[in-house]
């Protein structure tokens, strides 16, 4: 880094205003980003920024929904020239991949000294490419103009073409690592999750199961759908799944399965006490998402069973225990059905484990200081 200069190391962090607040999986991994790379002894700036809200974008976007079009409001640049000004940066930090849009502009206008590197929660054609796998059977929302094909090369080709111009990426899953090795990016890492531990007052009321999660994303509603369809079809007895996430799709889900309550979106204090009398969370992920699932983080914080599977674990690392972990819907449901009071004590107990010997923003930092220093 820049410590041979007599100085630390200094960054601006650009990021949308609202990754900034408290709220979901993006907020989530930005604020983890933000810790790792303080702890990685960078002096950072943080620089948020609003989205394009002019007439002419709305009017753009309704013959192209791609995101790399018009991502931020015009005075971004403006900001990032007087920030410049003010601190002679030596990485800028791009918080979400379709900032990679900004990648041209801020080699010439930093020069080489200055090391570009996108903060990836996942590609975007990644998660695309399953919304329009799954659209005809699903009511997931999203997207998809001019048409699904045109947009999802529209897409793959400017991940493609950003990528040229960045100097590294810094992934969250060794999944979207080996994707970016793929379209060329030249120095890429994957960074695991911190997991911190927020243990619930467990009290599992026997056979409820909860689910707590995005349900337009597609991959997350095909999951659940996957274990309610073995559920129906082999009759399971005593055992109900609670649906904590978007009302409209979780009625969908409760008018199909008698094995769904729909409970819609609960705020931090109300899903504690829901899910304090969960026998497990699970987490249904049979394909390969972008990213990694922030709710996973989640669900092991607590402490209780968490069912899961490879795909939905991407992303994740411990030296000791871990949720159950299956491989199909049968394998799934079958799991749920083995945790009595002795499974799922001991399920737990893995859980603990598990966090217990998750990385931590230290040993994450270390990694990311030493990907920096080779840029």
């Amino acid at each position: 880094m820049s410590e041979g200069q007599g100085r630390g190391a200094t960054g601006l962090f650009v990021s949308q205003s609202n990754f900034l607040k408290s709220g979901g999986g993006v907020q989530s991994c930005t604020r983890e980003f933000i810790d790792v790379i303080k702890a990685a002894d960078v002096d950072l700036t943080i620089l948020p920024f609003e989205p394009d809200r002019r007439f002419s974008t709305s009017l753009l976007r309704l013959v192209d929904s791609s995101p790399f079009v018009r991502p931020f409001a015009p005075d971004l640049l403006t900001k990032i020239e007087a920030a410049a000004r003010r601190t002679p940066f030596d990485f800028v930090f791009l918080n979400q991949e379709v900032l990679a849009v900004l990648a041209p502009f801020l080699r010439s206008t930093l020069g080489a000294h200055c090391k570009i590197v996108v903060l990836s929660h996942g590609l975007e054609h990644t998660d695309l490419l399953h919304m329009i796998r799954l659209r005809g059977r699903l009511p997931i929302s999203g997207r998809t103009r001019p048409t699904a094909s045109v947009l999802l090369g529209r897409i793959f080709l400017a991940e493609q073409h950003f990528r040229r111009v960045v100097d590294g990426v810094c992934a969250i899953s060794p999944f979207d690592a080996d994707l970016e090795r793929w379209l060329g990016t030249r120095h890429v890492i994957w960074l695991p999750r911190v997991v911190t531990s927020q243990p619930l007052a467990w009290q599992p009321t026997p056979g409820r199961l909860g689910f707590v999660g995005t349900l337009d994303h597609a991959p997350n509603l095909e999951g659940l759908v996957a274990i309610l369809e073995v559920m129906a079809r082999q009759q399971t007895k005593g055992m109900m799944v609670r649906v904590v996430g978007s009302m409209d799709i979780a009625e969908w889900l409760r008018s199909r399965f008698e094995h769904v309550e729909a409970l819609g979106a609960l705020d931090d204090a109300a899903l504690a006490a829901e899910a304090a009398t969960w026998t497990a969370f699970l987490h249904p992920i049979f394909c390969l998402p972008r990213g990694a699932s922030t709710k996973l983080a989640l669900g092991l914080s607590w402490e209780i069973p968490v069912v899961t599977t490879p795909p939905g674990r991407r992303g994740y690392l411990w030296r000791e225990g871990g949720p159950l972990e299956v491989e199909t819907p049968e394998a799934f449901v079958a799991a749920c059905q083995a945790l009595d009071p002795a499974g799922a004590a001991q399920s737990r107990r893995d859980v603990q484990r598990a966090v217990a010997t998750s990385p931590t923003v230290g040993s994450v930092a270390a990694e990311m200081r030493a990907f920096l220093a080779k840029l």
